[in-house]
C-alpha cells in the first residue's frame, strides 16, 4: 500500500494505541517520528513485530524516536517540525483521587501544546484520541452518540474531565484554522502488557478471578481504532468526532467470553452494587492511613456497575468502516496470550 503521507508524528507511542498505530503506519510505508520520555520503554514495538510479523531492521529504519514531552512546548514544536500529520495518543490515565490535579493538568495542557505546535508548524491534519469518558454519559443511557452533551452538574471522573477539556482545546484549534478529527474509543482491547489496562482481564481471569459486576460497556479492537484513525486522517473529513465501538456487552458476558477463549472456567459470582460502597470507603480509609493508593475508587465503582451503551454508526455511515466483532478480537488476543505463556505452539 502506498503511504498517503510522508511523515507522521505520534505522541504516546509506547502505549497500546500509539504502539499499534506506529506499527501500522510503518507497515504501510509511512515514515514515523514518535516522541518518548526518557523513562519510557520502547521495546513494545519489537513485541508487536513478534506478534504480527515484519522485518525488524527494515521496520525500525522508518521509525525515529525523539526524546520530548507534550508538556514542554518548545521541544515539542521542534520535534514536530517537518511532519505532515499528527496523531495525539498520549494521555495520563489514573482513577486515583490523589492524581486528580496531575491528570487534568497533564492532559489538558499537553493537548493545548499539541494544538499550538500543529498551528505553528502548519500541520496538514491532527487526529486527537479522546475517550468515551469525554462524552459524559450517565448510568442507564442507551446508545449514546457523538451529539451527547456534557453536563457540568453530574459526577465526572478526573480522567473524564481531562479528556473533555482536552477535546475543547482541539475544538478551539479548529476555530483557529486547524484541520482535525477526534475519535472517542470505548474500552480498547489489544495485546501488550498483560498486567495493565483492559488486557489485564486476560491474566486476571486466567489466574482464577471468580467475580464480575453487573455493568455494561462498549469494546473495540485496538487495530480497528488505528485503522479508523488513519482512514479519517487521510480523508477529507474535518471538524468531526467519532465514537469507535464494536459492541456493547455486560461484564459477565465479556468475562465469560475471555474464559472460553482461554479454555478455562470464567467468573461465576455476580457482585451486587450495594457491596461496592462499603468496600470503597474502607479502601479509601486505608489510603489515608497508609499513604498508599486505593485500587477501588468512586470512578472504578461507577464504571464497574454503570450500564451504558454506545452507538458507532456515524463512522460506518460516512466512511463504510466496519468493526471486528468483539468475540473475534478476544479470540485473537487469547491466542497471542497463550503462545506467550507457552501453552500453545507458535
Amino acid at each position: 500500500m502506498e503511504p498517503q503521507t510522508k511523515t507522521a508524528f505520534v505522541t504516546g507511542g509506547t502505549g497500546l494505541v500509539g504502539s499499534h498505530l506506529i506499527y501500522t503506519l510503518v507497515s504501510q510505508g509511512t515514515t514515523v517520528r514518535a516522541i518518548h520520555r526518557k523513562s519510557s520503554n520502547r521495546g513494545i514495538i519489537n513485541k508487536l513485530i513478534g506478534y504480527y510479523g515484519g522485518n525488524e531492521s527494515e521496520f525500525l529504519s522508518r521509525l525515529e524516536w525523539v526524546e520530548s514531552d507534550i508538556n514542554d512546548p518548545e521541544r515539542l514544536a521542534r520535534a514536530m517540525k517537518g511532519s505532515e500529520q499528527v496523531y495525539h495518543c498520549a494521555a495520563a490515565v489514573s482513577f486515583g483521587n490523589k492524581d486528580k490535579n496531575l491528570v487534568i493538568e497533564n492532559n489538558v495542557k499537553g493537548t493545548a501544546n499539541i494544538v499550538k505546535a500543529c498551528l505553528e508548524n502548519k500541520i496538514r491534519k491532527l487526529c486527537h484520541v479522546s475517550s468515551n469518558a469525554a462524552l459524559g454519559a450517565y448510568d442507564g443511557e442507551q446508545m449514546v452518540n457523538e451529539d451527547h452533551g456534557w453536563d457540568e452538574k453530574g459526577y465526572r471522573s478526573p480522567y473524564g474531565i481531562s479528556k473533555y477539556l482536552s477535546e475543547q482545546e482541539v475544538w478551539k484549534g479548529m476555530s483557529e484554522g486547524l484541520n482535525a478529527v477526534i475519535v472517542n474509543p470505548t474500552l480498547i482491547l489489544g495485546p501488550g502488557d498483560w498486567k495493565r489496562g483492559s488486557v489485564s482481564f486476560f491474566s486476571k481471569i486466567d489466574e482464577g478471578l471468580l467475580f464480575h459486576t453487573s455493568g455494561t460497556n462498549g469494546y473495540v479492537d485496538v487495530n480497528d481504532v488505528v485503522k479508523a484513525m488513519i482512514l479519517l486522517t487521510n480523508s477529507d473529513i474535518s471538524g468531526e468526532r467519532f465514537i469507535l465501538n464494536a459492541g456493547n456487552l455486560d461484564y459477565g458476558h465479556f468475562f465469560s467470553m475471555i474464559a472460553k477463549s482461554l479454555n478455562i472456567r470464567g467468573p461465576v459470582i455476580g457482585v451486587p452494587r450495594a457491596l461496592s460502597y462499603p468496600a470503597m470507603l474502607v479502601a479509601q480509609m486505608l489510603e489515608v492511613i497508609t499513604g498508599g493508593r486505593s485500587a477501588l475508587t468512586k470512578e472504578i465503582v461507577k464504571v464497574a456497575w454503570s450500564k451504558i451503551t454506545y452507538d458507532s454508526s456515524k463512522i460506518t455511515r460516512l466512511t463504510g468502516f466496519s468493526f471486528t466483532p468483539v468475540e473475534n478480537t478476544v479470540n485473537s488476543i487469547a491466542e497471542i496470550y497463550l503462545k506467550e505463556k507457552g501453552r500453545i505452539a507458535d
